[in-house]
């Protein structure tokens, strides 16, 4: 059988084709795109027509995929801007039609159960902290160990300071930022045990990998696992606020789409990390739609 999981994000929306084998899980393909939702959102809580326009595009490109891929199952949420905006429901109904399936709106803590399940996938045992930093929301789950049987006991942290939301309140002003981010994590400290590593998801991770490695086409093999000190998180991160969106793409090979948040990416980062008292960051390909496709098989 093969499936799909999809997840529309605040800053991007990407989906993870795979086929179910012996109850695991053997990618055929994945992708994503940068459509923006949370544009605009924290203005009037609405989505923007144009990050609508964008995703819609976006889904029809999907449904020609998924229909040359013969997938059979499918599973689409939504988090942090279809939650905030009041006009999600008219959305959803402009998906359907064009993708094929319905999209789901998630809650905060199920977005974060699932992003830990989908990391499960590749880091299967011991303790576990994850951290996904998006356009218009952060996560932070930690996990102890999986059980033989049920559902793991995870603690969820989730905040709505996502990239892009920051990046339009604060900007790139960096005592800015991680003043309002300390003032989100005033009330939370884990009770599970923490590992030495925070595992760090999405572009804020590999954007990080690709810097240290001085590497601007890093495959996914080489991003896994890699493994940054807090050191040197800050060398970069210095080496990086001292350059334009513009000069970060062209001479560190950042995304366009991630180069005027990247600032408020590591913001996030590090001060959860000092939050937390962890010394370094662990990067991961794995995140959100595999936990979304992987459920689909649990599910079923």
């Amino acid at each position: 059988m093969v499936i799909a999981g999809a997840d529309f994000g605040s800053n991007k929306v990407g989906y993870i084709v795979a086929e179910v084998k012996g109850g695991g899980l053997e990618t055929i393909e994945r992708e994503s795109r940068f459509t923006r939702l949370a544009e605009g959102v924290g203005d009037n809580n609405r989505l923007s027509g144009e990050a609508m326009a964008r995703t819609l595009l976006w889904c029809n490109e999907m449904r020609k995929r998924f229909k040359k891929l013969r997938v059979e199952k499918f599973r689409g949420v939504g988090t942090e801007a279809m939650r905030r905006a009041t006009n999600t429901p008219d959305f959803l109904e402009l998906i359907e039609p064009i993708l094929g399936w319905p999209v789901e709106v998630i809650s905060g803590e199920e977005e974060g159960r699932l992003t830990f399940s989908g990391v499960r996938m590749k880091y299967s045992k011991g303790p576990l902290a994850i951290i996904d930093i998006g356009g218009g929301s952060t996560e932070v789950v930690v996990g102890q160990d999986p059980p033989k049987r049920g559902r793991e006991p995870v603690e969820i942290f989730n905040s709505r300071l996502g990239a892009v939301v920051l990046t339009e309140r604060c900007d790139e002003r960096w005592n800015d930022l991680v003043r309002v981010i300390r003032g989100e994590l005033k009330s939370w400290r884990p009770r599970l045990e923490l590992p030495d590593v925070l595992t760090v998801l999405g572009g804020t991770g590999a954007n990080l990998t690709m810097m240290d490695l001085d590497d601007h086409d890093v495959e996914d093999d080489h991003i896994e696992g890699h493994v940054i000190e807090r050191g040197r998180l800050e060398e970069l991160r210095k080496r990086t606020q001292g350059m334009s969106p513009k000069q970060r793409v062209e001479k560190l090979g950042l995304l366009p789409q991630r180069a005027d948040i990247q600032i408020a990416g590591l913001a996030v980062l590090e001060t959860i990390m000092d939050h937390l008292g962890v010394t370094a960051v662990r990067t991961t390909r794995f995140a959100l739609r595999h936990g979304v496709a992987r459920s689909i098989v649990v599910e079923n």
